[in-house]
């Protein structure tokens, strides 16, 4: 390895431990809400007028996800206003929003929804087009999926302690276990939260839904 590469390995050794640290954490959360914030997208790209005669379906829209609570597609785009509030509300910038998209998004495989128990994305939502989940009711994104060559416990070693990254810190119980060869299998009350997929620490892991609906 030539000096250039060793020097450039090492800082991206050492900030990508800096971001796994509460204060990395915590400044990776706040930049990428104002990116989200400021995104050419938000404000400029969306119109708030509401799109007419939607077509109904699920709440995925571009192949992505609706945010926690919301109301079914029709009734989705006839209460959402676009005003961004939820998105300002996420304290993970999980939030966003896409051109010719009415409405926010969120996308599980680059920022993770992290359960929060109050929601705020929903709190914040001055229509109700998110609405409060019943006590006990998860949101439901899809179901993450295990990419086992990729996995550390697919090569493990004999003696060689196993990876248990996307249980340690799955938020949903029992919806992670391990086969013999300590390959994660994911159970059907996965939500597609995408927290797994955000510590994996070499991407095994991926969030799946079913067919995309049209943009609307």
């Amino acid at each position: 390895m030539d000096r250039k590469d060793f020097f450039s390995r090492g800082i991206k050794d050492l900030t990508r431990k800096a971001y796994r640290t509460p204060p990395g954490q915590w400044l990776d959360k706040n930049l990428q809400a104002m990116s989200n914030l400021l995104s050419p997208a938000w404000g400029f790209g969306l119109s708030a007028e509401k799109p007419s005669d939607p077509e109904p379906g699920s709440t995925r829209n571009a192949g992505l996800p609706r945010p926690p609570g919301a109301l079914p597609p029709k009734q989705f785009l006839e209460a959402c206003t676009a005003c961004g509030d939820c998105i300002v509300a996420c304290p993970y910038g999980a939030v966003f929003v896409l051109p010719d998209v009415h409405g926010p998004v969120l996308d599980p495989n680059h920022i993770a929804c992290h359960l929060c128990e109050d929601y705020p994305c929903i709190e914040a939502c001055p229509e109700d087009a998110l609405s409060p989940l019943d006590e006990g009711v998860l949101p439901g994104f899809g179901v993450a999926e295990v990419y086992a060559e990729a996995c550390l416990n697919s090569d493990r070693k004999k003696g060689q302690k196993r990876c248990r990254e996307c249980l340690h810190h799955c938020p949903v119980e029992d919806v992670i276990r391990y086969d013999r060869q300590g390959l994660p299998e994911i159970e059907k009350n996965c939500t597609g939260c995408g927290v797994c997929v955000e510590n994996c620490p070499t991407g095994a892991l991926k969030v799946a839904w079913g067919t995309p609906d049209p943009l609307q």
